[in-house]
């Protein structure tokens, strides 16, 4: 028996969008909350450790992504038992697969960091191969993870969820604050992270409605699951190039305190896009997947007013980076901290060239998951050609503002994907917004 979603997809939507929002609204508090306190506690350099660790895992997480969230989402027998526990058995083997990866890491960094790694950098701190081996981890208690969760998401009923997320947060945060007051080290992000993660993947399997996992394995789903998702696996392997090729580069050339601010820096940014993905991914996906299941004709008009609450989003945040950015930090941390304000403002532009990932996201829902490789090549490699230009022209605020445009690299290519889904006309007024963000990237730097 399958599990159908109740209500009308407008009213769903509605109710998925409030929770999503009020779930981001209180984790950012959270956030907040949690910064103010740990940055009193430990010194920039544990910041910027743990978020190259935390690369590292995304990079293993990215290579080993075959879909199965978006195929739970998209494929019409997503939601009868059977798919449910095929695609958690496939799940628990990638979780064992990013955990290996992390663990071999580890091993090759303390193995050759001591011979290459220039001295004072993260890749040289002697912790880093212990850090490695014990955050690997999160991702194999993550793998275990109910794919109730993900049918929840397919049925735009994301109140559980969200309670999910929301305690896992702070079981994390009071885990990191009381060994963090103990023992001042980033070891205690490390824990915090893991003990977070137990806790959310419990939490799956208890107060998620749906079948209850088994482990199941069909070779048939397994199959449709690898057919659909084969392209996003190389796809998700050039966005985590397009994506965390700044922080490899950056890594090697800055010290471990200046990568710490920058760091900081993308902490905030990073709220604005897990509620920007959010919407796209949990709310926006499925609700588009349903319609064009449902009433294909509609899909384009559907998308349009999406698209329109989308850039409303992005040119909010945007605009608040630039005005608020350097007083919000000079406001919650110590003078330490101040640079990444200066950072958080030129980052903020990433808001305006993200906007083309709704589209993104429309053409995938048709089932073109090969555009989606080819629009993460294109920016895999903007992203390895303009930032060495950028740092080399003008400095780290070139490496940043080259960051925040990458994403736009790919837009000429999307563009031309919509035009027979969305019309000539709409296609052409996104080349205008290609056009303004560039003009505002310039007008940004040049001001601040």
């Amino acid at each position: 028996m399958s599990a159908e979603p109740q209500g009308s997809l407008k009213s769903r939507i509605f109710k998925a969008g409030g929770w999503n929002i009020l779930q981001i609204l209180i984790s950012n508090v959270l956030r907040l909350g949690s910064n103010l306190v740990m940055t009193r506690l430990l010194v920039p350099e544990a910041f910027g450790l743990m978020s190259f660790l935390m690369v590292i895992v995304t990079g293993f997480t990215l290579l080993s992504d075959i879909g199965i969230n978006r195929s739970i989402i998209r494929d019409p027998a997503g939601n009868t038992p059977r798919y449910l526990r095929a695609a958690w058995v496939v799940q628990v083997w990638r979780g064992g697969f990013i955990a290996a990866g992390v663990v071999l890491t580890a091993v090759g960094v303390w193995v050759l960091a001591p011979h290459f790694a220039a001295e004072g950098t993260v890749y040289a701190d002697p912790l880093l191969p212990f850090l490695l081996a014990a955050i690997s981890l999160a991702p194999l208690i993550h793998g275990f993870k109910s794919t109730n969760v993900v049918l929840a998401q397919r049925n735009l009923q994301i109140r559980q969820v969200a309670y999910i997320e929301v305690i896992g947060q702070i079981c994390a945060i009071v885990f990191q604050i009381v060994i963090a007051s103990i023992w001042p080290s980033v070891w205690s992000l490390i824990f915090g992270t893991i003990v977070g993660q137990a806790v959310k993947t419990a939490m799956s399997h208890k107060i998620v409605p749906g079948p209850k996992m088994a482990w199941q394995p069909d070779k048939e789903i397994a199959s449709q699951i690898w057919i659909f998702g084969k392209f996003l696996m190389v796809s998700s392997l050039l966005t985590f190039a397009a994506r965390n090729a700044d922080k490899f580069i950056l890594a090697s050339l800055l010290s471990s305190t200046s990568f710490g601010l920058v760091a900081i820096a993308q902490i905030w940014i990073e709220a604005g896009q897990t509620l920007l993905n959010k919407l796209a991914d949990q709310i926006g996906f499925s609700a588009l997947g349903e319609v064009i299941r449902t009433r294909p004709k509609e899909a384009a008009g559907v998308f349009k007013r999406f698209q329109k609450a989308i850039d409303l989003f992005c040119v909010t945040c945007f605009l608040l980076c630039v005005f608020l950015a350097e007083p919000f930090i000079r406001l919650l941390y110590t003078e330490t901290y101040y640079t990444a304000g200066h950072y958080l403002t030129l980052l903020g532009l990433i808001f305006l060239s993200l906007r083309f990932n709704a589209m993104t996201m429309f053409i995938l829902n048709h089932g073109n998951s090969r555009a989606m490789m080819i629009i993460s090549g294109i920016r895999a490699v903007a992203i390895l050609l303009l930032l060495p230009l950028g740092y080399n022209l003008i400095g780290i605020e070139g490496a940043l503002l080259a960051v925040a445009l990458t994403p736009l690299s790919s837009a000429p290519y999307t563009i031309w994907l919509i035009r027979p889904l969305l019309g000539e006309g709409y296609a052409a007024r996104q080349v205008l917004w290609v056009v303004a963000i560039l003009l505002t990237a310039v007008a940004v730097y040049l001001t601040y």
